[in-house]
């Protein structure tokens, strides 16, 4: 049987961000600024597999609970102790009336295991809120009390501690369902189980799960990254001119952009928020024109040569003059294959070369700035939506953010190998390739850089 949890508070406190943020849905009940959005009762489920753990309960606002707390204390239900007055009070016409949404709370203090007491910590504590504590209190139910909107400092903070200490409410949870931070939700969790020792196991296992769920997204999420990078690095566009002309820049402009859209897609559907929630400015892109790396390591291997011998290199280098000189056929490439052992396979992987030698056509590419500018972009959404609570309303403003050296000189190797293979731009690589395996993990290492 899983674990009743009721949320409840002063309109406008939270309630229902705080149980989209743990559901991690921004589509339960409906938030807004103004006070009193939710007017019913809603209950949903924290589910390992197909095991519910929790039950959460989302109420209505406390309107008018300096008035509820003096009708509790009026004829005739001054005379009952304890909780005893809560189901005469529900079947009375005050509760038909005056005081109808605070009567679908008393209803469901009945039916619950834990009271999760919302506090807006931007508030001071008045006497309304000591009323509805003082209420709840009443049901002989245990309280936790969560600060929410606790990611920027309040000047009432202690003054709330204070005030809840005296009601003996020491296990306080700071939370925000804007800012979200799962170290909080944690503490949230291990609260419940010293309160119901019974289910310790139940919810250490929702701990665990819940903490590999968001490991797993972040992973997913540089994955979905380094697939963006290396598609990007291996795109080109032939030309006839250099610089190029308008319409071919915009071209692979349009190109660039969608990748780093369709990257921004998906990011979002990960972390399940809606296309609303970001707002990008349109990349900055610079091209380059690209050439043929005769000399890298990798292309030297793949035309049989081992960079390690010196007579080889030699090779190497006068058949990179060769390749690269001027008014080439393509029957060169199996030349030049068959003297240094490979075969005319490899010499299609550098026809590009041949023939923008041959017709004085070019080839354009991305620069390293626009690279390095499409890594810091896809990090700081990655950051951002790993944090986000699903009750933000606010938009997250994308924009042109200035460059990581540091994460350019770790990661350029990658993306150097990526240029020189176009056909990468239209094949998706396996996980596991070394390229987009390394840039994964540069990634993860600024990420981590990034929240200690």
């Amino acid at each position: 049987m899983s674990i009743a949890l009721l949320v409840v508070g002063h309109a406008n406190t939270g309630k229902t961000s705080l149980v989209r943020t743990l559901l991690r849905k921004h589509d339960f009940g409906q938030v807004s600024n103004q006070a009193g959005t939710t007017r019913h009762v809603e209950s949903v489920k924290i589910k390992i597999g197909q095991h519910s753990i929790i039950t959460l309960t989302d109420t209505p606002g406390f309107e008018d609970s300096v008035g509820l707390w003096q009708a509790r204390h009026s004829a005739p239900f001054s005379d009952h102790q304890g909780a005893d007055w809560l189901l005469p009070f529900c079947d009375s016409p005050l509760a038909q009336s005056d005081f109808e949404q605070e009567a679908k709370i008393l209803k469901q203090l009945t039916h619950t295991d834990i009271i999760l007491y919302v506090i807006d910590l931007r508030q001071a504590p008045l006497g309304k809120y000591l009323d509805e504590l003082d209420l709840l209190a009443s049901a002989n139910k245990p309280i936790v009390p969560i600060l929410n909107f606790s990611a920027t400092a309040s000047p009432h903070a202690d003054a709330w501690r204070k005030v809840l200490a005296e009601h003996h409410l020491h296990a306080v949870i700071k939370y925000d369902t804007v800012a979200f931070y799962f170290e909080d939700e944690k503490r949230l969790y291990q609260s419940i189980q010293s309160l119901m020792p019974d289910k310790y196991d139940a919810i250490k296992q929702l701990i665990q799960s819940r903490e590999d769920a968001a490991k797993l997204r972040r992973s997913m999420a540089c994955n979905l990254l380094a697939e963006l990078i290396i598609k990007a690095a291996s795109t080109r566009l032939e030309c006839s001119h250099y610089p190029p002309e308008a319409e071919d820049s915009n071209r692979f402009e349009n190109s660039i952009r969608t990748l780093e859209n369709h990257f921004m897609e998906q990011l979002l559907r990960l972390y399940e928020f809606r296309q609303e929630d970001l707002i990008a400015t349109p990349l900055a892109i610079k091209n380059d024109r690209w050439q043929q790396d005769i000399f890298a390591t990798d292309t030297l291997k793949e035309w049989g040569i081992d960079t390690g011998t010196s007579a080889l290199t030699g090779a190497a280098i006068g058949a990179g003059i060769d390749v690269m000189s001027a008014g080439l056929t393509l029957g060169t490439a199996t030349t030049i294959g068959a003297f240094l052992g490979a075969t005319w396979k490899t010499g299609q992987h550098y026809k590009d070369t041949l023939k923008s030698k041959i017709t004085k056509r070019h080839h354009l590419c991305l620069d390293s700035a626009t690279l390095t500018l499409l890594s810091v972009r896809g990090l700081s959404a990655i950051q951002h939506f790993h944090q986000r609570g699903h009750a933000a309303q606010d938009a997250f403003q994308l924009s042109n953010l200035p460059s990581d050296s540091g994460l350019v000189d770790r990661i350029k190797p990658y993306w150097k190998q990526a240029q020189q293979h176009p056909e990468w731009s239209t094949h998706a690589l396996p996980d596991e390739h070394p390229s987009k395996l390394g840039i994964k993990r540069q990634f993860e290492d600024v990420l981590d850089l990034a929240t200690t």
